[in-house]
């Protein structure tokens, strides 16, 4: 009875919250929680019905092309790509990015100030440089407004066939909602800091991630885990906010649906991390990732908007072409 009563007010308090994102572009606090709260009680359905209603007012672009970095994708094959993340909550992509892309990638990553997480206890400072040789903490989280100057950053969001698919998966136009990128290194325990235990994600109602790997990924170098299907709900045991251990996901599902997902240097994912999932904790070496996660809404998380200094001819045409997925990023 009490938590039916909590369920309701969690309803009420997010539509209000919903019509007051929809004025004013700013989600309040408790809405969003309420978000959360309304994702795992009604296992998953909640989000799903409201996707069906913002697909329905917001029906995808024409798009002009559908080729790029993950290959020249037909129609058939966006339908296939599609129904399989909707199905088991990821795809790898059979294409990889190449090796001058990953090359460039590096080199920023070399030259680009990151956050460092957890914050190093050597008196140092919060933000550093990455040594290979002499890693401080555990995740060098690279900042948005710096990646989204890089050119090679700005082609690849701009691709149209990381576009078609989002499109495809979301049901409706795209907004791109994150770039990220980070190495991690080897650590001995995992860490929730740098989410190394399983959780799901909920900034926003419905989202696709997508994963680069920019160095090679092996079962002790930092996979991604998935269990794959838990996109579409949970075992009651497990159905709560928060992270999780290994042993209680191993008891709630059978070992063939726990996945880690490894690759070579330029391997391509896409995931929907609203199932249960977690970047395994590295035993050795170290991992540099890319990120893109392309959303229906921007209703949750209230996200920063940034200037672009000087944009690629990629990234121009795109955003004249199709303005709403790129809405955060202005061009000076």
């Amino acid at each position: 009875m009490v938590e039916n009563v909590k369920i309701a007010l969690a309803s009420l308090v997010f539509w209000a919250g919903y019509y007051w994102y929809k004025i004013f572009n700013k989600t309040p606090l408790y809405s969003y929680l309420s978000l959360r709260k309304l994702f795992y009680t009604s296992n998953t359905q909640f989000n799903r019905r409201l996707s069906e209603r913002i697909a329905k007012n917001n029906p995808g672009y024409t798009l002009s092309a559908t080729n790029g970095v993950l290959g020249n994708l037909s129609t058939s094959d966006l339908t296939k790509i599609s129904q399989q993340i909707q199905q088991e909550g990821y795809y790898v992509f059979p294409a990889f990015l190449d090796d001058a892309t990953i090359a460039s990638l590096t080199e920023l990553s070399y030259r680009t100030k990151a956050n460092l997480i957890p914050k190093p206890k050597d008196g140092g400072p919060g933000e550093d440089f990455f040594k290979r040789d002499a890693p401080r903490t555990i995740k060098y989280q690279f900042l948005e407004k710096d990646l989204v100057q890089d050119p090679v950053i700005q082609k690849l969001i701009a691709d149209p066939s990381i576009l078609a698919v989002s499109q495809a998966f979301l049901g409706s136009k795209p907004i791109l909602d994150l770039i990220s990128m980070w190495w991690s290194t080897a650590s001995a325990k995992a860490s929730s800091e740098v989410a190394q235990l399983y959780h799901w994600d909920m900034e926003r109602i419905k989202f696709l991630k997508f994963f680069f790997y920019l160095t090679d990924v092996d079962t002790e170098t930092g996979p991604h885990c998935y269990v794959k299907g838990s996109n579409n709900g949970f075992p009651e045991s497990v159905r709560r906010d928060g992270r999780i251990e290994d042993a209680e996901i191993a008891k709630a599902y059978p070992a063939d649906k726990i996945i880690e997902i490894t690759g070579k240097r330029g391997a391509i994912l896409a995931v929907d991390t609203s199932g249960f999932h977690k970047g395994k904790s590295l035993s050795r070496a170290d991992r540099l990732l890319l990120q893109f996660e392309f959303t229906n809404s921007l209703f949750g998380i209230n996200a920063e908007n940034f200037d672009i200094d000087k944009a690629s001819p990629e990234f121009t045409a795109a955003a004249s072409a199709y303005p709403f997925v790129y809405q955060r990023y202005k061009v000076k």
